[in-house]
């Protein structure tokens, strides 16, 4: 991808702000997550002032972030957990054990993660041993130079970015390119859409919190919003 090497540089500014330490534990889910929302922050900045390009022949697409959602765990016994995110250790349990591998192999910087909730790009780190991504939750979708469209299903964006498939060649054809990072104030801080809060329970697995103030419904009930506002948005 064109321009990976900018994206790529956004994304390291999370690991430089998070080795500065946290004056909190995992243990201390609301206020660890907090510490790690304003690790990535100026990431967020930069990315939402940015967009990919995406080209094939004459035809030529815009695909401009508008809302990202971060997903971040800790491996290992006593780490920040986030039960939700896809590729975990503890998500693969049963992958890795059916076919007798012992470790989830850790995403390069800056690439794409397809899955059943949209693309992620990835910036996880096996030296620090966590998993990081983030989501493209909603994109302002321009069509060859056609009127901007506003899209909020995230998953839309396996027709709108992937037009090419996935190469397995150089995809020159898709380019990021960097824009004038947003002034923090500019950007808003929401819930993870669709993602319920996690408890322990008596068998120490997490499972969704069906008791809160805030609800959402799904196909299996109601249960209480993460609290975790880890959802970063253009405001309007």
């Amino acid at each position: 991808m064109k321009g990976k090497e900018q994206l790529i540089s956004h994304l390291q500014l999370f690991e430089e702000n998070r080795k500065n330490g946290f004056d909190v534990v995992p243990s201390q889910r609301q206020e660890y997550s907090n510490a790690i929302a304003n690790c990535f922050i100026p990431c967020a900045q930069h990315i939402l002032a940015g967009c990919f390009k995406v080209y094939n022949g004459d035809a030529k697409r815009i695909v401009r972030p508008t809302a990202i959602e971060l997903y971040y765990h800790e491996e290992g016994a006593g780490g920040f957990k986030d039960p939700i995110m896809y590729h975990t250790q503890d998500r693969k349990a049963q992958y890795l054990t059916s076919r007798g591998i012992k470790m989830l192999p850790y995403f390069p910087i800056g690439n794409m993660n397809p899955h059943t909730s949209g693309i992620d790009i990835t910036f996880e780190n096996p030296s620090a041993q966590y998993r990081a991504s983030f989501l493209i939750r909603e994109y302002e979708l321009v069509c060859d130079e056609g009127d901007p469209i506003m899209v909020k299903n995230s998953t839309d964006i396996y027709d709108d970015l992937l037009i090419n498939g996935i190469s397995l060649d150089d995809a020159d054809w898709v380019e990021w390119c960097d824009g004038n990072a947003l002034p923090a104030d500019m950007i808003e801080r929401k819930w993870r859409r669709n993602v319920p809060d996690y408890r322990l329970n008596e068998d120490n697995k997490w499972e969704p919190n069906s008791n809160g103030v805030e609800k959402f419904s799904t196909a299996k009930g109601r249960f209480a919003k993460c609290p975790f506002n880890w959802q970063f948005r253009v405001k309007k």
